[in-house]
Order: structure tokens, then C-alpha cells, then sequence
């Protein structure tokens, strides 16, 4: 018989997973708010349900007869996902008790602290005092960021102080609207400000089984600066460029990430800065990496973590414990496209990147007539391409190359604030 997977998300961070469930032969339910998300088309069904709501989960489960469930690359899914698992007495790799430990990131710089892992200064902030106070302590330049979020929504780089007062508001904001009503947030928002780390920022995909992290891939992620909204991706390039010792200090760094906070099974996505004082934890995700990073861990690495993901959902564990199935490349990367702002006429360009010497896959998330915004956090990307070739260069060549090909036009109107850049 056939098996059934509820499938949490059908957003463009959830496509590969999707398309990887679909092409192993089982029967995928996509569940979204958004029946227009650009996942929905490769499911076999769909349940407009709510990512972050647990109860409309297990129903979409049930209504659907899903024997299994799992998500990938969004951090508002994952704890419902959990809660929805135990609730269906269904396996899922985390449990809800470990992943509210490090719901919030002043508890997550806590636990790194407390485990002796490499992570910069940071305090728990609910005012501009607080903040201030802790940059009179520490200097400048220095980050804040809501405790709780997800795409870089209400992050700031400070370089000056003029500066702070937008970047905590901003910051107790984003945590703010997080939150929302949900009993446990209740309280002022709280902001997390830490020091800057000079360097420049990595990624390290990984799994865990019986707590012991295997790094399958690391990965430089080019990313939006100060004074922009910083940290948005828009590129993950392998090999990362890293030299031995730095490449096994930032390794070192995410699986001591790991351990302080309790992983003992499952993926995890640990974004790792390395600079002259060497690597510092920006943050670990219990989960895939929502930026391509699964799909140019199996190009770099030939591991499927999302074949192991659903082999916990499955019970399979020749799944989870599964090793290289497909070739390793020498250099791959995923480059994200970005429109400017506006209302969408017309995208072309597309088959003919996809038939681009070295392109494994590429995408665009908007149609005419959809409203693009600028890019003030990672969902408002729109499109990718996803390369590899027999080095970072090779790959890099022939993503950009494809990229050119794309060309997504739009029409500026009044209800977009401000034009996003073109990428």
C-alpha cells in the first residue's frame, strides 16, 4: 500500500522535498495557507491549513488518511509539526519540550552558553534602555534581533548610534508579531543584542543520530549587509573557501552548537561567522535549511537529508541511516533571483535556464499579476537557480549564466513602498 505523508508547507522552501516524496514513489499531501504557494502543484492533495497551527495539522492528517508527517526549512512550522506528531502518535525527529527550549534566541544563547559553545555577547533586551546600556558595555557594532522570528524580519546592524532607537523598535516588532497570541509569548516582546562578529558567514548542514553530528556539507552564504536588512540569502556556494583549520573550527563550532543544546537526533542548519577572533554561533535550526541548502548538500556531498528526514516520518531507518546515493560534485551553489517591487507582467527566460549546461533545477515563485515587495526578508525572493559543475567557479558560472536568461518584468505601483533591487 501506498504510504501517505502529510507534507507541512508548500512554499519554495519546501518544493525540493516535496518533489523528492513525489518522486519516491509516495502519496503527498501539501498542507498551506496559501493554496496558490508554488509547492502546491506537486502534491498529490492539498489542505489549506495553517503551517503554524497544530490542531489544523492533525485534522489535514486524519481528513487526508497521512500515515506520516514532516516539514523542512521553515522555523514557524516546526514546532506545530511536533506538537501535531505526538498528538498523532506519529514520529517526528524532535520533541515540542526540546524545540521551546530554543524557541526563543536569548534561551538558544543561554544553552550555548551554558554548553561552553562559541557565540558572541549578547543580552536579553525589552526597551531601547536595555539596549542602549548594552551597547555603552560593549561598543559598536553590535546586532539586534527579535528573540523569536523567522527571514531575517527585524534584524538591524548598529554602527552608530543613531541607529538604535529604529533598530529596537524594529526588533521588539518583529518579536511582537511573532509571538502573537499564543499563551506562552505572553509578556513585552523581547529583543536579543549581542556583539558583531567581523567575518564572514557560513553554513553548515548536518545530521544527528544518537548525538553524534555528521557534517555533510559547509557552505559560504552570500547574504545582504548593513546597512540593508541584513543576513537575507542570496546565494549558498560550496566548497565554502574556507582553509583546513578554519573549515574544521567552523565545523567544530556547529556541532558543539549542537550538544549545548540537547540535539540528539535529526537535521540541523547552524549558521556559523568566522573572522579574525575565529567562529562564533550565529544561530542553530532543528531542522533542513530553508535557502536550497538540502539541495546543494546532496550536490556537494551525495547524502539526501531529505530522504532521511522522511525515513523518521516513515519509520524507515535504512532511510535515515542512508549514505551517498548520487554523485559529488566539485563546486555547486543555489543563487536566489530578486525582482524589483511592483505588480509581475510578465517572466521569461525560464525553460531556457533549465536547459543551461550545469543547471539541476530552476524556479520562479511569481506569475503576472502577483504583487512583488522589496526585499525586506527572505520570502519576498523570487525565484532560483540551483547549479553545480567541477568547481565553485565552474558552478557559480553557470548558475549566474542561467540567471541572466531569467527575466521577470514589473510595473511599480503606489501600494509598494519602495523598489527592490535586482539580483
Amino acid at each position: 500500500m501506498t504510504r501517505r505523508v502529510l507534507i507541512v508547507g508548500c512554499g519554495f522552501p519546501q518544493l525540493g522535498l516535496l518533489r523528492f516524496a513525489r518522486g519516491e514513489g509516495l502519496y503527498v499531501v501539501g498542507a498551506d495557507a496559501n493554496p496558490g504557494a508554488v509547492g502546491v502543484a506537486t502534491c498529490d492533495a492539498y489542505a489549506q491549513a495553517s503551517t503554524a497551527d497544530a490542531g489544523a495539522l492533525v485534522r489535514a492528517a486524519r481528513e487526508h488518511g497521512a500515515d506520516a508527517l514532516t516539514t523542512c526549512g521553515s522555523e514557524l512550522a516546526l514546532a506545530p509539526v511536533a506538537e501535531a506528531a505526538r498528538a498523532l502518535g506519529l514520529p517526528f525527529y524532535a520533541t515540542p519540550e526540546l524545540l521551546a527550549a530554543m524557541r526563543h534566541k536569548h534561551d538558544m544563547r543561554a544553552l550555548y552558553a551554558a554548553g561552553h559553545a562559541p557565540s558572541p555577547a549578547y543580552r536579553a533586551a525589552r526597551s531601547l534602555d536595555e539596549v542602549s546600556a548594552f551597547a555603552r558595555e560593549h561598543g559598536l557594532p553590535l546586532v539586534v534581533k527579535p528573540s523569536r522570528g523567522w527571514g531575517q524580519r527585524g534584524v538591524r546592524v548598529v554602527r552608530d548610534e543613531s541607529e538604535l532607537l529604529a533598530a529596537a523598535t524594529a526588533a521588539l516588532e518583529a518579536a511582537r508579531d511573532a509571538s502573537g497570541n499564543a499563551p506562552e509569548e505572553r509578556g513585552a516582546p523581547v529583543c536579543v543584542v549581542e556583539e558583531f562578529v567581523e567575518g564572514s558567514e557560513y553554513s553548515v548542514d548536518a545530521y544527528t543520530a544518537d548525538g553524534e553530528t555528521e557534517v555533510l556539507a559547509v557552505t559560504e552564504r552570500i547574504i545582504t549587509t548593513y546597512p540593508d536588512p541584513p543576513g537575507i540569502t542570496f546565494a549558498e556556494v560550496y566548497p565554502s573557501g574556507l582553509e583546513p583549520a578554519a573549515l574544521r573550527a567552523v565545523e567544530d563550532a556547529a556541532r558543539r552548537g549542537a550538544r549545548a543544546l540537547g540535539i540528539r537526533r535529526g537535521p540541523t542548519y547552524t549558521q556559523v561567522r568566522f573572522g579574525p577572533r575565529g567562529a562564533f554561533l550565529v544561530e542553530t535550526a532543528h531542522r533542513l535549511g530553508g535557502g536550497l541548502d538540502p539541495d546543494v548538500t546532496l550536490l556537494a556531498s551525495g547524502v539526501s537529508l531529505y530522504r532521511r528526514i522522511l525515513g523518521v516520518a516513515l519509520d524507515r531507518p535504512d532511510w535515515e541511516r542512508a549514505g551517498a546515493e548520487a554523485a559529488r560534485h566539485g563546486g555547486a551553489t543555489g543563487r536566489f533571483l530578486v525582482a524589483r517591487a511592483g505588480r509581475v507582467q510578465s517572466v521569461t527566460g525560464l525553460e531556457a535556464a533549465r536547459r543551461s549546461p550545469g543547471v539541476v533545477d530552476a524556479q520562479v515563485y511569481v506569475e503576472p499579476g502577483k504583487l512583488v515587495g522589496p526585499l525586506t526578508d527572505g520570502s519576498q525572493r523570487a525565484g532560483h537557480v540551483l547549479a553545480a559543475g567541477s568547481s565553485r567557479e565552474d558552478a557559480e558560472a553557470r548558475a549566474r549564466a542561467a540567471m541572466d536568461l531569467i527575466q521577470i518584468t514589473t510595473r511599480p505601483e503606489p501600494s509598494v513602498a519602495s523598489e527592490g533591487r535586482a539580483q
